[in-house]
Parts: C-alpha cells; sequence; structure tokens
C-alpha cells in the first residue's frame, strides 16, 4: 500500500483506540450503558476496520452485538483464556440458566434481569445439589470477578440487608461468554460439572497417610 494514501489516524483517534482496546482486554467487553460516549465512538469507526485489526493483533475477535449494545472481545490466543474454577463455573452456569429462563419464560427484557444473592444461591443449591457450593465469602470473589469480566453488575451493596440482599444483574454477554444453544446442551454440560464436582470432593475426602 502506498503510504501517502493510507489514511492516518489522528491523535484523538489513537486515545480512543488505546481506550478501548485497553477495556476490551482487562473487562471483555464495552457496554453503552457503562461507556456510552466510547460505545458510540467505535460503532461509528467500525467501517474503517481499524478497531478490529487492532483486536486482531492483540488476540481478540470483536463480536458487534448492536441489538445488546455491546461490544465483545473473545479471545483466540490461549494466552487471553481465563480458565474457570469448578465453582466459578457452576456460577457461570447457573447465572446462564437463569438469564434464559428469566428472557424466554417470565418474558423479561435482556436489560433487566436481576435477583437477590439469597434467591440465587437457593436456585444454584437445587441446580447442584450434593455439590459444596462457594460459601460467601468466595461467592462475593466470584461475582466480582464477574462484575470486572462484564457479564453481571451488582447493586445496592450499601444495603441494610447485607450480602445476601445484594442485586445481580445479569448482563447479556452471559450469552456469548456462556453460549449454549439450547437447554439440553446446559444440561449436558451440568452434568459433566456435577460429576467432577463430586469426584473431586471424594478425592478430597480420602484420608492422609
Amino acid at each position: 500500500m502506498n503510504p501517502e494514501t493510507t489514511p492516518t489516524v489522528s491523535e484523538s483517534d489513537q486515545e480512543r483506540l488505546r481506550e478501548a482496546i485497553q477495556r476490551l482486554l482487562v473487562h471483555g467487553a464495552i457496554l453503552r450503558e457503562d461507556h456510552r460516549d466510547l460505545y458510540d465512538w467505535c460503532r461509528v469507526q467500525r467501517a474503517n476496520g481499524k478497531l478490529d485489526e487492532l483486536a486482531t493483533l492483540v488476540g481478540l475477535k470483536l463480536h458487534w452485538e448492536h441489538d445488546y449494545r455491546l461490544i465483545l472481545a473473545m479471545p483466540q490466543s490461549s494466552r487471553l483464556l481465563r480458565r474457570f474454577r469448578l465453582d466459578e463455573s457452576l456460577v457461570a452456569l447457573a447465572l446462564w440458566y437463569d438469564f434464559d429462563r428469566a428472557v424466554k419464560d417470565d418474558g423479561k427484557t435482556p436489560d433487566d434481569v436481576a435477583f437477590t444473592i439469597r434467591d440465587f444461591n437457593e436456585s444454584l443449591g437445587t441446580k447442584f445439589k450434593d455439590l459444596i457450593l462457594p460459601k460467601p465469602t468466595r461467592m462475593r470473589e466470584i461475582l466480582q470477578l464477574f462484575e470486572r469480566k462484564s457479564l453481571v453488575r451488582l447493586t445496592d451493596t450499601a444495603g441494610a440487608g447485607g450480602f445476601a440482599e445484594m442485586v445481580i444483574r445479569v448482563l447479556p454477554t452471559i450469552r456469548f461468554v456462556v453460549p449454549f444453544p439450547n437447554l439440553e446442551e446446559w444440561q449436558r454440560q451440568r452434568d459433566r460439572y456435577v460429576q467432577a464436582g463430586a469426584e473431586s470432593e471424594e478425592v478430597s475426602d480420602e484420608p492422609e497417610d
């Protein structure tokens, strides 16, 4: 390509590109509700392909989900993947299920799926019977991790009801990060994790020599 005909990127656009890529790397998504100006700028700039090109260079593939008003970054390099621990996987599976049922069965919009941690814990226990589930301190750590990764939002964090009455709002990103095509596949994955959890508990219960 002739350098003289290559479009230049202004200093302000370079700063916006840098901000967008850094946010996608750290948080996995850009949501319009959180960063309206940045999201709108990225949408306008999509036509020139620079953000997609830069994302590819750092090992990301962008999904432009305009219906949900979000830009999602899916890692294409194993170096960028974060492997969930078993308890994190169980929480992610339960969040996907509760989001899917709230939208399909209860008629809620994808922006309006929310419940207290108390209610979520009860449903988690129903889904994964006989497994050791996260204690409150660990559950807080998992939910805070998911909040940093743009999967949930935690509200009423200073409420008088304490941790159990905090509200989890599940974000539409859960559909893409935990991409089950149907409940049958969810059930298969659930059974696999339940089996893995049961086996790990059996190992941990063995007496030491």
